[in-house]
């Protein structure tokens, strides 16, 4: 298998009628997945895009964001998806980094694209899956698939040609573009159909957005190589979570850590247990919850580690083939085939046993050290080379390793903020705060949280003396995504630096036991001020 085309051309000839996806009560088969796409590919031929372009998608989760993605990698176009949580500042910034010409949306976001696109010079064309207004040079998608042909032309796509920009937040502030090509999807599904034993049987349930890498890889793609059916939610309802499962007689779901956390605080009802064998995964579920959970639910959950920029370098033996799980411990199973992997310390040395250093995995290859991977941030040689130093790419996770071959995530050395699942770039919080003319210096941090892992906050030294919490949240409100706003918000007279004037955030994490105790809590806030109206 070279290409995603050929992947989804080989399994509408094999499994036909057999559905792929139920979405909402509609069902949608595998056939007719492979015949979308091609109607969806031959309608971007005539708005001239072709092989290499780039197209901007903003979109919830629906089929015709499949079709859109299909389409465009069965002309050899590559997709880059934007966060739909995004501010029209930050779409902006992705549209232009990534050199798009054509952006699709619906009506709900076309107000973000709008604001975004007037910043925009390369973009020509905007699709609409439906709106309200009708700018120029925009289409309806229905309108341009309506009476295009499902017949398309040949399009040679090899294993490296670029399949999607994935954009994940850097640690210097402005998010990166990961360089995404064929091999790279196509390698992930296989791992994961293998490893987690995944069959034409099997219905996998995600709630997870599509304009993330897992539920695009591995939902997605391992379920097209499988034969088996996505059930896809437009996101997740923990009040029907269960009836999502048991009506749609689902054996695999997928989930962040905030997930079972949420399930798992819900009030216990009869029903809670699953009458037939369940298995989940996904990454960061509580270790203190971990096995009540799977006791309470029936159900496996099995841990997983990965990085948009790792790809299918980064995953490990955790499916359902490894026996001996380490439930509760952090452990991320061991190496697979495909993979090499040691602990290190700051000169690359590899530690022995037992001993927290950073993460090095390359490719088990000998021929392509990267294959798998991602295969380099786009516009910025320098940091792909920084994080392939020494021929290793270099995670910027500390974990360890014990005698048996397990891996145990311990903490991350970059300086980034993990909540609900999203990556948060610590300096690209500050940079936006910073720019408020009311405040002086700036800080942010992770505070450890129950059910969203961390929580974003900040320290603020003002330079006007009446500025007030909710002034810094407003000003983050118009200028960022909802889960990148502070939680907590602490004013200082000064922060502790080093001597070159680095902020010492190590001395503000070891302050005090409980980071969110006695400080301004928007959450609290915005409770009260529910409760005053």
């Amino acid at each position: 298998m070279k290409s995603i085309k050929e992947l989804l051309e080989t399994s509408a000839a094999k499994h036909g009628d057999k559905t792929f996806l139920f979405f909402e009560g509609h069902k949608v088969s595998f056939k007719e997945l492979s015949r979308m796409a091609n109607k969806v590919a031959n309608a971007f031929l005539t708005l001239g895009v072709r092989k290499s372009d780039r197209v901007a998608i903003m979109l919830t989760n629906r089929p015709e964001y499949l079709y859109v993605w299909f389409g465009l990698n069965k002309v050899g176009a590559s997709m880059v998806p934007i966060n739909t949580a995004l501010t029209a500042y930050e779409a902006e910034y992705i549209i232009n980094h990534s050199d798009s010409k054509v952006v699709v949306t619906a009506a709900h976001h076309y107000p973000i694209i709008k604001q975004a696109l007037k910043n925009c010079p390369l973009v020509n064309q905007i699709i609409l899956m439906d709106s309200d207004e009708q700018p120029q040079k925009s289409f309806l998608f229905e309108d341009i698939v309506q009476d295009t042909s499902s017949k398309l032309e040949t399009v040679e796509i090899k294993p490296d040609d670029e399949a999607a920009i994935l954009y994940t937040s850097g640690t210097t502030g402005r998010p990166k573009g990961c360089i995404a090509d064929q091999a790279y999807y196509l390698q992930l599904g296989r791992m994961y159909v293998r490893d987690y034993q995944i069959d034409a049987n099997d219905r996998i349930l995600s709630p997870l957005p599509l304009f993330h890498m897992n539920a695009q890889a591995l939902s997605t793609i391992g379920a097209i190589m499988a034969g088996a059916s996505l059930i896809m939610l437009d996101r997740f309802h923990p009040s029907t979570w269960w009836q999502s499962i048991r009506i749609n007689k689902a054996t695999f779901f997928h989930y962040l850590g905030v997930i079972p956390a949420i399930l798992y605080s819900l009030p216990a009802r009869e029903d809670d247990y699953c009458p037939f064998k369940l298995y989940g995964s996904g990454a960061g579920v509580p270790k203190d919850i971990h096995e009540k959970f799977e006791k309470r639910f029936n159900v496996e959950l099995l841990e997983a580690y990965g990085s948009t920029e790792g790809g299918g370098g980064a995953l490990f033996q955790t499916g359902r083939r490894l026996r001996d799980r380490k439930v509760g411990t952090s452990s991320f199973g061991t190496m697979l085939p495909e993979v090499e992997a040691k602990i290190v310390d700051e000169e690359d040395n590899e530690l022995p046993y037992g001993v927290v250093g950073e993460l090095a995995t390359r490719s088990s290859d000998p021929e392509n050290r990267r294959k798998g991977f991602m295969r380099g941030y786009l516009k910025d040689p320098e940091e792909t080379e920084k994080v392939w130093r020494n021929g290793w790419f270099h995670t910027g996770d500390y974990c360890k390793r014990d005698d048996g071959g397990y891996f145990y995530f311990v903490d991350r050395k970059k300086d980034m903020i993990r909540r609900s699942g999203e990556n948060i770039s610590a300096s690209e919080v500050e940079g936006v705060v910073a720019l408020h003319p009311g405040v002086k210096e700036v800080a942010a941090i992770a505070v450890p949280d129950d059910k969203r892992i961390e929580e974003v906050k900040i320290y603020v030294v003002k330079k006007d003396k009446q500025l007030k919490p909710e002034e810094i949240i407003k000003w983050c409100e118009e200028r960022m995504a909802y889960f990148k706003i502070p939680r907590y918000v602490e004013f200082r007279n000064e922060l502790p630096k080093t001597s070159t004037a680095k902020v010492q955030k190590a001395v503000l994490k070891k302050e005090k036991n409980n980071l969110a105790e006695g400080i301004w809590d928007r959450t609290l806030h915005m409770k009260l001020k529910r409760f005053t109206r």
